[in-house]
């Protein structure tokens, strides 16, 4: 039995998407195409939302001033409800609406 509608927190994550910036986005596409996303802690997103860094098995990820943390924060938080495939293709998405097409692909050549 599911405990929350998916729908509404998806709706929720896309209401905090145009407040991301782009190196928050990239950074958290590289932290959920990572096997390391599956040993984040809620201690590791809480630091995350107030701008600190966070460290797992030796790699550094947020290690730049990111902003807005709070944010950036909670869209790691809503792939544990929603799927890490989701939101990282949503946030793909995000990123390639943002920046127009990858030199590479079949759009930008």
């Amino acid at each position: 039995m599911l405990l929350y509608d998916s729908t509404a927190l998806l709706d929720e994550l896309h209401a905090l998407q145009p407040q991301l910036t782009l190196p928050s986005i990239s950074e958290a596409i590289r932290l959920l195409e990572s096997d390391k996303f599956a040993r984040v802690t809620d201690q590791d997103v809480k630091a995350i939302a107030n701008y600190r860094s966070v460290e797992i098995d030796d790699e550094t990820f947020f290690q730049k001033a990111f902003s807005p943390g709070k944010e950036i924060a909670a869209s790691l938080s809503f792939a544990t409800y929603l799927g890490k495939s989701v939101v990282l293709e949503d946030l793909r998405r995000l990123l390639a609406t943002a920046t127009g097409p990858t030199v590479g692909t079949a759009s930008g050549l």
